[in-house]
């Protein structure tokens, strides 16, 4: 998931930079130590332990997946230290432990969203589903099929795939043989994603496809693959590239990487992290007890990706927009 976790890193570096040119936190620079948890849990778990037992961290950015993020919180809930990630959406993250906190919003309402949009405003009454086997694709599965479900739609198909597949036929026969309305597709990282967009358009299917954030936040891959993802509707976090902070964060990481922001929402919300972070340490020092008590006081705070308020769970208070791709742009819906 580099495609998403390398924006993610950039974002952060940008706002380290900031603070650290203006003299720091308490007049000391901030540091930051990278690992790659390689977006699974055992990863993650082995990424937390060496920056919380050699590195002696208290706050950990990350992860930028869910599975590592779940892999990790035992490790920093148990030594007491804050992780708080900018893009981890798996319903199970809210109940992972006091200190572990997120800006993405959680999946149990992305998925009711997408679900909600299929019957209602698509008027689709037969839906599939194609799910990557990892921990975010089958939260958002989970509660797209209870949700659809209980608006009184049918599940017709609900196929998952391994991450190491490439070839997904056997998964899209099966779909196309069901007749679904409508398809929910729920992959791990953007690259999977297009391929099941293309290999779906191969087999001939050609009812409305429907997905999360992984797909339509790479948004130069939408401008790439114009003619596969043509119609392709997505659910991701709110994002306002107009409003003042977020245009400027945009402008700052264009500078920087020499690329527009991909998975703007989360980028942002990973630069924002590093403030919020620097405010709880100016206030409270490097306390990680009075930290994670100042995260859960965030009350409206006006940030690069939008405003946000954290709840009792640790989880943001986000709405989402529905986009649809059209000529390789994405337009919203609602």
């Amino acid at each position: 998931a580099a495609a998403v976790g390398l924006p993610e890193q950039r974002g952060v570096k940008i706002a380290i930079d900031e603070v650290n040119a203006k003299g720091g936190v308490n007049g000391r620079k901030l540091e930051a130590v990278y690992e790659d948890s390689k977006c699974n849990p055992k990863d993650g778990n082995a990424a937390a332990q060496k920056l919380v037992n050699i590195d002696k961290v208290k706050i950990i950015i990350g992860g930028t997946c869910s599975g590592e993020t779940l892999g990790a919180s035992p490790i920093t809930e148990a030594n007491k230290v804050v992780l708080i990630s900018p893009s981890a959406t798996s319903p199970d993250i809210t109940k992972a432990g006091d200190f572990v906190f997120r800006l993405a919003p959680s999946d149990a309402y992305a998925g009711i969203v997408a679900s909600d949009y299929a019957f209602k405003e698509l008027n689709a009454k037969k839906a599939a589903v194609i799910s990557e086997s990892t921990d975010y694709s089958q939260g958002l599965r989970r509660v797209f099929k209870e949700n659809f479900a209980k608006l009184g739609g049918e599940i017709v198909a609900d196929e998952t795939y391994n991450s190491e597949d490439t070839d997904f036929r056997t998964q899209m026969t099966k779909v196309k043989a069901a007749n679904p309305d409508a398809v929910y597709l729920v992959p791990q990282t953007p690259a999977k994603g297009f391929l099941l967009v293309k290999q779906l358009k191969e087999v001939g299917f050609i009812k409305q496809l429907l997905t999360a954030e992984l797909i339509i936040g790479e948004r130069n891959l939408i401008k790439e693959n114009a003619a596969d993802v043509e119609g392709l509707i997505g659910v991701e976090p709110k994002f306002d590239d107009k409003r003042t902070k977020s245009a400027d964060f945009l402008a700052k990481y264009k500078q920087a990487a020499k690329e527009e922001a991909q998975f703007p929402f989360h980028t942002a919300a990973a630069y924002d992290i590093v403030y919020l972070l620097a405010d709880a340490i100016s206030k409270f020092g490097y306390d990680s007890e009075k930290i994670r008590d100042y995260l859960y006081s965030i009350n409206d705070y006006d940030g690069a990706a939008g405003k946000v308020t954290i709840d009792e769970n640790g989880d943001p208070i986000v709405e989402y927009s529905i986009k649809q791709a059209k000529n390789g742009e994405l337009v919203v819906l609602k």
